[in-house]
């Protein structure tokens, strides 16, 4: 994620919500947006993009990225501010 909409995405979150929590800065880039529910809004990460972080910086396979994103990410409630990973429709239906 470029600097300018790193920091634009940010100050717009923090205004949505000071307390949403973000991942490592080493998955910005798999970031595609932000979730409202009536009082709550939530960063949202694409699952696909995080796997491929993951397999190019950590030099794992698909599977062992898959397993520790859904044991340290999606199985990781931190509270009310956990973000929400977005699996898209195309990459579950293949």
């Amino acid at each position: 994620m470029k600097d300018t909409y790193k920091k634009t995405f940010t100050e717009y979150l923090a205004s949505c919500n000071f307390e949403a929590l973000l991942l490592d800065e080493e998955f910005a880039d798999a970031i595609v947006g932000i979730a409202h529910q009536f009082t709550k809004s939530l960063p949202v990460y694409d699952v696909k993009k995080i796997l491929e972080i993951m397999m190019k910086n950590w030099d794992v396979s698909e599977e062992e990225a898959y397993d520790w994103y859904e044991y340290n990410m999606q199985g990781a409630y931190v509270g009310e501010n956990t973000p929400l990973f977005l699996e898209r429709i195309d990459d579950i239906i293949q």
